[in-house]
């Protein structure tokens, strides 16, 4: 098999779970590739499902490669993207506000 590309893994997610709109946060460690993925395609879906659905889209076309091939890649909604201070266009937590202290 030709190298695996990141390029290639979004792809076959997007075909193969038919992804509406989505971006994702893959990036290559050691010999897998591991990210994020985010789509509201993911909505009303459990942690498990999104995972199994992802798994199986890969291992039809990577078969037992699979696990060499791809670590972990996280599905989220794009609200769940956003949550507790996450900016998608950033990728990285956004500075927390500063506390005032209680006088006393």
């Amino acid at each position: 098999m030709a190298r695996l590309t990141k390029a290639r893994v979004e792809q076959l997610l997007i075909s193969g779970l038919q992804l509406e709109d989505a971006r994702f946060t893959l990036e290559k460690v050691g010999a897998r590739i591991c990210g994020h993925v985010i789509s509201p395609t993911f909505q009303g879906l459990g942690d498990y499902d999104r995972q199994k659905r992802m798994w199986d889209v890969l291992e039809v076309e990577l078969g037992r490669e699979t696990p060499k091939l791809i670590g972990l890649i996280l599905a989220y909604t794009p609200k769940e993207w956003n949550f507790d201070g996450l900016s998608p266009e950033v990728e990285e937590p956004l500075p927390k506000r500063k506390r005032k202290r209680k006088a006393g």
